[in-house]
């Protein structure tokens, strides 16, 4: 296996424990114990498991998640994976508990991934106490703008950021009882959201109801007021 984060000499399946100095290494096929030494204990010095940040979307050593382009399907599973990568390489380290850090800059996509995004988030602040600090750099619109305003750290977005909530659609179609069943779901998720964003900002739900029926587009100004996000970053 040679398409992974690890690089082209990274070899799968084994199981990996970090220690002084060594990786210990077991293969799962024939269960087989070998020892390889690395250079030091330094993320950054392990050139044999450099991570791919382009390719893959993640900096590891950094604990940063880039969330960029349409959120579609799969967007929860490479979301979780580059956490899930990112805690087991800090594990046992000073660097096990901070936060991870979502950049974001896509269009949004799918409610869905939307909602499984962000209870991940939230279930790595209760479960773990790890907290997940989300940015804008560019964009952040529909359900990109939910997860900026769910993150559970601090949420910040860059000076010249757009961020644009509103209301969802079920681009539902077929039989008229499927349309209205699903026009029914959608109402149950766009309360929800509207929930969120009640608990998440300075705006009660009733001003969500009111305010997003259509694209309501905000600089970051706009939304450190609202109490979208927290900070404006330079």
């Amino acid at each position: 296996m040679t398409d992974n984060l690890y690089g082209e000499e990274y070899q799968s399946p084994r199981i990996e424990t970090l220690e002084e100095g060594t990786f210990a290494n077991t293969d799962i096929n024939d269960n087989a114990v070998q020892t390889d030494s690395i250079i030091n204990k330094q993320p950054s010095d392990y050139k044999k498991y450099l991570y791919r940040e382009i390719e893959f979307a993640v900096d590891v050593e950094d604990r940063v998640i880039y969330l960029c382009g349409e959120i579609e399907d799969y967007a929860l599973y490479d979301f979780m994976s580059r956490c899930r990568t990112i805690m087991k390489f800090h594990a046992g380290t000073d660097k096990e508990f901070e936060p991870l850090n979502l950049v974001i800059d896509s269009n949004g996509g799918d409610v869905f991934e939307m909602f499984g995004i962000i209870d991940y988030m939230e279930s790595l602040d209760k479960n773990l106490g790890i907290k997940m600090n989300t940015m804008c750099r560019g964009k952040a619109l529909s359900a990109a703008a939910v997860i900026l305003a769910a993150g559970t750290g601090k949420r910040m977005a860059s000076r010249r950021s757009t961020i644009m909530l509103h209301e969802g659609s079920s681009m539902a179609s077929g039989k008229q009882s499927d349309v209205q069943a699903a026009g029914k779901y959608f109402d149950y998720l766009n309360n929800m959201a509207n929930d969120l964003l009640e608990a998440k900002t300075h705006k009660d739900k009733k001003f969500w109801d009111a305010n997003i029926k259509t694209d309501m587009y905000l600089n970051s100004k706009d939304a450190l007021k609202l109490g979208v996000i927290d900070i404006i970053i330079t």
